[in-house]
């Protein structure tokens, strides 16, 4: 499927206001997405970067609905007619479904397919790479700030956490072992 990465970015930048966290944020996700591109081969690249420049489109303010920024990021681009696959992406980046459950929203996100593989780690491991204000971050320390971020939180969204922050973990290792295949595959030619 081919998307245009460029106009993806080209949203960012318009809904982010440039230099503000969310588009550094954006800008980091972006560069980690592209260094891992790999991970999911040619065909699902773009979407990867696509998807690392808008899963977090929700947040802007003419998009919230539910007050769930996956699910209103979702609704937005699908609204504006992008490919069905990056509206899913985004509808459920971040293990979204745990937050879904506990907030009630499970039928709304349940509209949009979600899918398993290297394509739905990889923009895993991108976002978690990427602290709020843009700096890159290693896997924990992004993980002890969201732990931190949420521990305010309700109780079923405390719960809902620690099985998201789990399911993450699982995520960005698989994508971790991916990579380490190919370089052990490059090194073995």
């Amino acid at each position: 499927m081919h998307l245009d990465v460029d106009a993806a970015r080209d949203l960012a930048a318009k809904i982010f206001t440039l230099g503000s966290e969310r588009w550094l944020h954006a800008q980091t996700t972006a560069r980690r997405a592209e260094q891992i591109a790999p991970v999911v081969g040619p065909i699902d690249r773009d979407l990867l970067l696509g998807a690392a420049w808008l899963h977090d489109v929700g947040y802007h303010s003419p998009a919230v609905r539910s007050g769930f920024h996956p699910l209103d990021g979702a609704v937005m681009l699908q609204e504006a007619g992008w490919p069905q696959r990056l509206v899913a992406l985004v509808a459920h980046h971040g293990e979204a479904r745990f937050a879904a459950r506990a907030l009630g929203l499970d039928a709304e996100l349940g509209a949009f397919r979600r899918e398993e593989g290297p394509l739905t780690d990889a923009l895993v491991y991108a976002d978690l790479a990427a602290a709020p204000d843009g700096r890159r971050m290693s896997l924990h320390e992004r993980l002890d700030g969201l732990a931190r971020r949420h521990a305010d939180d309700p109780p079923a969204l405390r719960e809902a956490w620690s099985l998201r922050r789990a399911a993450l973990i699982q995520a960005a290792a698989r994508t971790e072992q991916r990579m380490a295949g190919l370089r052990h595959a490059r090194t073995a030619v």
